[in-house]
């Protein structure tokens, strides 16, 4: 016999409520192209339920006062993809430049030794715990530092298993042999990321378009918020990239994806070129009248710290004209991976 989602299809009117309910609550935009994408996901959890119409579903959602089966709905419509060590040039950048240089300016300073760092988007906690062991590397065992790595994602099933920690198969397999050694605890065909980095982790359910909920991050060193911005509207990312702007300490840099661009998104950033990275900063003392931070529209690099492991990547001369070729070609490879997704969503 035929499930009930065999007989069911997902009308535009209704699609067009759902995706707008998730957008309103969430960020997350999904164009007409992805109707099939979101009703083949659907009749599944709804069949589960033995939910009879995608309109009794989505009242289902929209007033379930505890919000599980929002979080289900999240669940089902984001792509929890991800590994270890992503992106390489972007995590050697942050291993040989922007850390080493933020580690040093603490040294310098009277106050605490402390690097409290975000993970927005986390997933499943490959990318907080890859960051976990780059700080303990970095740090060599110097004692009287205090690390915080600050870890969400809006799904709860996501967290759980973050919280475990524990992982198989291609979520390692660029994870350097000695690394795995020294960071990880082998239990049958898996490995557990080992206590002296798990304990650096903090790992919340947060969702990133509830902006004042943003507010209670302050003093932050380094935001990584890599991926997640492709899903929202650019109205959610200006207000998610101004709550990031303002949760980062003067001096605090930020790392978004690699095909991702704040370019029409906000100034208020200096733009910081690294071989095969751009770096977004807060500079220091940058203030309007009031005492806010003001947009700057400058375009400019500095050399990093040296490196404590290998020859550091650093800012090229030319960074300023470099900065606006990558970003060109970024804009470019988003335009080209938008019209791939419209085809294949479709």
């Amino acid at each position: 016999m035929p499930s009930i989602g065999d007989q069911r299809t997902l009308s535009i009117e209704e699609f067009r409520t759902i995706r707008d309910f998730i957008h309103e609550k969430a960020g997350m935009y999904f164009g007409d192209n992805k109707l099939y994408l979101i009703q083949s996901r659907l009749t599944k959890r709804m069949d589960q339920l033995g939910v009879a119409t995608y309109r009794d579903y989505f009242y289902r959602v929209k007033y379930d006062t505890s919000q599980r089966e929002f979080h289900e709905l999240m669940n089902l419509v984001t792509t929890n993809e991800t590994y270890y060590f992503r992106n390489e040039p972007q995590l050697d950048a942050f291993a040989t430049a922007v850390l080493p240089e933020i580690i040093e300016n603490k040294r310098k300073g009277r106050g605490p030794k402390t690097l409290r760092i975000w993970s927005a988007g986390c997933s499943t906690g490959e990318e907080p715990y890859t960051l976990g062991i780059l700080v303990k590397q970095a740090l060599k065992g110097e004692a009287g530092w205090n690390v915080e790595i600050i870890a969400n994602d809006i799904s709860e099933k996501a967290l759980h298993r973050a919280r475990a920690g524990e992982y198989e198969g291609a979520t390692l397999r660029y994870v350097n042999p000695v690394v795995l050694k020294d960071y990880f605890d082998k239990e049958g065909d898996a490995f557990r990321i080992k206590r002296e980095i798990k304990s650096l982790v903090k790992f919340v359910q947060l969702n990133l378009n509830e902006t004042r909920k943003l507010s209670m991050y302050k003093n932050l060193d380094v935001i990584f918020c890599r991926n997640v911005m492709i899903y929202f509207s650019d109205e959610v990312k200006r207000k998610i990239v101004r709550a990031f702007y303002q949760s980062l300490a003067n001096g605090g840099q930020m790392l978004i994806g690699h095909s991702e661009t704040l370019h029409g998104i906000s100034k208020a950033f200096k733009l910081k070129y690294y071989k095969g990275a751009l770096v977004y900063m807060k500079e220091e003392g940058v203030t309007d009248r009031a005492g806010h931070a003001t947009e700057s529209s400058k375009s400019a690099t500095s050399t990093p710290g040296s490196a404590p492991r290998r020859a550091p990547v650093r800012a090229s001369s030319g960074g300023a004209s470099k900065a606006l070729e990558l970003l060109a070609k970024i804009k470019a490879k988003q335009d080209a991976q938008r019209t791939l997704a419209g085809k294949i969503g479709g």
